[in-house]
């Protein structure tokens, strides 16, 4: 893949002082040895699978290893963000076939055993003596390909000394290779490491050490961060493991917490017993983002990111995520607002809204001043000069993407595929062979995020470019997929999908059609017809899957067909303020209204404080606002008489006309499901 034409491709880890530009000679180096391991047809033939999970046949143990472990080489619970977020795909991915791509403003939470370094020797046990041998030589030499990774260089030179010892002491080595797994992971947890290797790789001492190094890199790095940016609301660390609790659902505290705290213990029930009553978990992540990105503004990124790297994993921890619980919702902290704190900073984004936000402003001020004038000139207050016309994109999508307020890493994916689609095309006009893939996505986000907005462009853009016949959207849902009885979902699900060819099929909350826990849905059904029509049909036909980040990854995972079928996801994340005031600006100006600065001002006292909840519509509820403004000016108007009534009355939106929606639009209502 081509570098961003940004710059260097990023891998940012939440725990690092700062992102890691990779260069792209590393990468080439890591993937050269990947391929030199699986050309050789005697090396680590033993270990050769007919396939891992979602890798192609033939692939070695040391590829699939090495997907497993590059990214807990960065950290115990690690925090990855940026376009190389997803490392061990995007290092293996000659090999490896995912159902999604991290990008932009996504990020992932690594979770492993305590034992993750040892998977190629657990898989191993059953072989004879000399497989298991090539299993921990492999192991070593996996690690070993990120001695020179900044971030990974620390833990995998601990990691790579430990087992060189273990290669040349005879003892340790014979117990590799012929002893029981459990002996094999407890010399790990008690004799292999170093006291200063076991400081970097805390977590192989077992699920105790472990906890015990996540509750004291939390206390370290609240005392740090108290010191450097002091704030009204963040307590002791008795008061932050009280919140921690109570922000994960727990009503006490952990027997393995309270063990591991030993007489701090009194404290954390202290604290629990002073704020259970009163605590609000939204308002106190509202609390810790507006702390971390005043950190962050007052140049205290490091400690910033430190102290949410260390808060994710006690989260992790309390939350029960180890034992298979469920995923605390929302994360804890809030890492979506973080990441977008961190990209403004290392983007320039707040410049280039500054500037958006100054042209907009600038059209405002320039309507107000050219009435002023009109006003004090004695005439009747009416222009001479045209209005601004109403903005129209229908002939250019490319220039209505532009136009979208935020957006931007969804944007700059747009672009990319769009000068894939060029490329390709000039390349077939030369005789030369395309660089295809599939052209199906998966767009995850919050409603009213404008995850079907972009599905149209898409669709818009690629007809203009000639690879889709008509550029329409079929949007669905689970109810025109999935039929009430045996037989009919099959047909259902095959005629939306030839209602959409030569366009787009978006499916929103794609979910919803592999329920949990509910074998024999016939959901399962309507997925395995649509991963066979997009096969059938695979140039005729884009499919887009959308839904919640957490429920689409579960969706990915429950059929193995759908990693292959859908090569990219965009993540859509929440508007701030500022941007929603914006999208009420651009889609005022698209209905040809026009407006003052007082009007913006009360559009913004009408939106709801930060945090706004898991219901709440962004955009939707913004186009809710102008709607109702639309209406109640026309309830305004009605009242003289229509003679009298100018173009420029008819258009003027003025600040009583701006109220909080009472109402919603039926489709609105109809997009509204239990519980959110």
């Amino acid at each position: 893949m081509a570098d961003d034409v940004r710059g260097p491709r990023v891998l940012d880890v939440l725990a690092a002082e700062e992102p890691w530009e990779v260069p792209a000679e590393w990468t080439a180096r890591v993937r050269a040895q990947l391929r030199a391991w699986a050309d050789d047809p005697e090396a680590l033939r033993p270990l050769r699978a007919e396939a891992f999970p979602g890798f192609i046949k033939g692939t070695p143990a040391s590829v699939w290893f090495t997907h497993e472990i590059a990214p807990l080489l960065t950290g115990w619970i690690p925090v990855l963000h940026g376009e190389y977020a997803d490392l061990g795909t995007e290092l293996t991915h000659d090999f490896y076939r995912p159902s999604s791509r991290l990008g932009g403003a996504g990020h992932v939470v690594y979770v492993a055993p305590t034992d993750w370094h040892l998977q190629a020797i657990a898989g191993a046990r059953g072989f004879r003596e000399h497989g298991r041998r090539q299993a921990l030589r492999l192991s070593r030499d996996v690690v070993s390909l990120f001695l020179d990774a900044p971030p990974m260089a620390a833990r995998a030179q601990a990691l790579t000394a430990a087992f060189d010892r273990v290669l040349a002491d005879r003892e340790a080595s014979h117990l590799h290779v012929t002893g029981e797994y459990d002996d094999i992971a407890q010399y790990w947890r008690n004799d292999a490491l170093k006291d200063s290797e076991r400081a970097v790789l805390p977590e192989l001492g077992g699920p105790t050490a472990a906890l015990r190094y996540s509750l004291n890199s939390i206390r370290d790095t609240h005392a740090r961060l108290l010191m450097t940016s002091p704030d009204e609301y963040a307590g002791d660390y008795a008061q932050l493991m009280a919140e921690l609790i109570l922000a994960t659902g727990l009503r006490g505290i952990p027997q393995a917490v309270a063990k591991s705290l030993g007489n701090a213990t009194q404290d954390l029930e202290k604290a629990l017993g002073e704020i259970h009553q009163t605590f609000n978990r939204q308002v106190w992540l509202a609390h810790v983002n507006q702390w971390l990105a005043r950190a962050i503004r007052n140049g205290q990124a490091p400690i910033a990111r430190a102290w949410a790297a260390a808060a994710t994993r006690a989260a992790i921890h309390l939350s029960g995520v180890l034992s298979k619980a469920p995923w605390p919702e929302p994360e804890i902290p809030d890492l979506t607002s973080l990441f977008r704190i961190l990209d403004r900073e290392r983007w320039s984004v707040i410049e280039a809204t500054a500037a958006a936000e100054s042209e907009a402003n600038s059209l405002s001020s320039a309507w107000n001043a050219a009435r002023e004038e009109a006003e004090g000139s004695g005439g009747d207050g009416t222009l001479d000069e045209p209005l601004p016309k109403p903005l129209d994109f229908s002939d250019d999508p490319l220039a209505e993407l532009d136009s979208l307020i935020g957006l931007e890493s969804v944007k700059d994916a747009v672009r990319k595929m769009v000068a894939e689609v060029k490329t390709n095309l000039r390349r077939t006009e030369l005789g030369l062979p395309s660089h295809e893939r599939a052209r199906h996505m998966v767009f995850v986000g919050k409603p009213g995020t404008a995850k079907t907005t972009i599905a149209r462009l898409l669709s818009r853009i690629y007809h203009q470019l000639g690879v889709l016949e008509k550029g329409h959207v079929v949007e669905v849902d689970r109810s025109d997929l999935v039929g009430p009885s045996v037989g009919s979902t099959a047909p259902m699900t095959a005629g939306k999908f030839r209602e959409a060819l030569g366009g787009v099929l978006f499916v929103d909350e794609a979910y919803s059609l592999t329920p949990e826990n509910t074998p024999g849905d016939y959901g399962l059904e309507a997925v395995a017809t649509l991963l066979k029509l997009m096969e059938d049909h695979r140039n005729d036909c884009i499919v887009i899957v959308a839904g919640y980040h957490r429920e689409m990854q579960r969706f990915m995972e429950s059929n193995t067909g759908l990693a292959s079928r859908f090569p990219k996801l965009l993540s859509f994340s929440e508007y701030d303020t500022d941007q929603l005031v914006g999208i009420f600006e651009l889609q005022a100006r698209q209905k040809g209204m026009i407006y003052g600065e007082d009007v913006l001002d009360k559009v913004r006292s009408v939106i709801p404080p930060a945090p706004r909840g898991h219901s709440f519509g962004n955009g939707r509820f913004i186009r809710n606002v102008l709607e109702e403004a639309v209406s109640n000016q026309a309830t305004r108007l009605s009242a003289r008489d229509p003679d009298s009534l100018t173009e420029r009355d008819l258009r003027e939106l003025i600040p009583a006309d701006v109220r909080p929606p009472t109402s919603m639009r039926a489709e609105d209502y109809l997009l509204q499901k239990p519980g959110t």
